[in-house]
């Protein structure tokens, strides 16, 4: 309950009159949370190496480690919003989506506080077949699929702490099914 009053809070401003939210989760592009760890990792062993070069300690190999992890974190941040672009139209790396009794709302997302900054796009319940939320796999979130009745899919991942499962179920509760 608490969790559906934040996301209500939220996103209170793009609620049409008496639509209430139902559940929401992050997600991002499918296979991003393994490309933001091999490029967070690799920036890391890359920072490690040069700092080690560079200057010697522990102190150096640290912050050159950190300030490597975090350029590769926001290379595939970079990558991660240029997909989303291209494939499903949606200008944000990462989405907050917000399941109302009337549509599936999807919010790009500020860096700072993890909070709906700008609504990205917008689909009518009617528009939406199924969302099918899949097993976790190795390195992998959960795949989650947003069939629409044009034909196409949007095809994302969400961690198992987002409950992306509470999502599909509150939509398929929704829609009757």
């Amino acid at each position: 309950m608490a969790r559906r009053d934040d996301l209500a809070n939220s996103v209170a401003r793009y609620l049409r009159t008496s639509e209430h939210v139902l559940a929401g989760a992050r997600a991002t592009r499918r296979n991003g949370v393994l490309w933001t760890s091999l490029l967070g990792g690799g920036g890391a062993a890359m920072g490690y190496l040069v700092s080690t070069f560079v200057s010697e300690g522990i102190l150096a190999a640290a912050i050159g480690g950190g300030a490597g992890a975090a350029v590769g974190v926001v290379i595939s941040s970079i990558l991660s919003s240029f997909v989303m672009r291209r494939s499903h139209g949606i200008r944000a790396a990462v989405v907050l989506m917000v399941l109302t009794d009337k549509r599936l709302l999807m919010f790009g997302q500020s860096w700072l506080n993890n909070r709906a900054v700008s609504l990205a796009r917008e689909i009518d319940l009617g528009s939406i077949t199924s969302i099918v939320v899949g097993d976790l796999r190795l390195f992998t979130a959960h795949p989650v699929t947003i069939a629409l009745t044009e034909g196409t899919a949007i095809e994302l991942e969400s961690a198992k702490v987002e409950r992306p499962h509470d999502l599909a179920e509150a939509f398929r509760r929704a829609v009757g099914g």
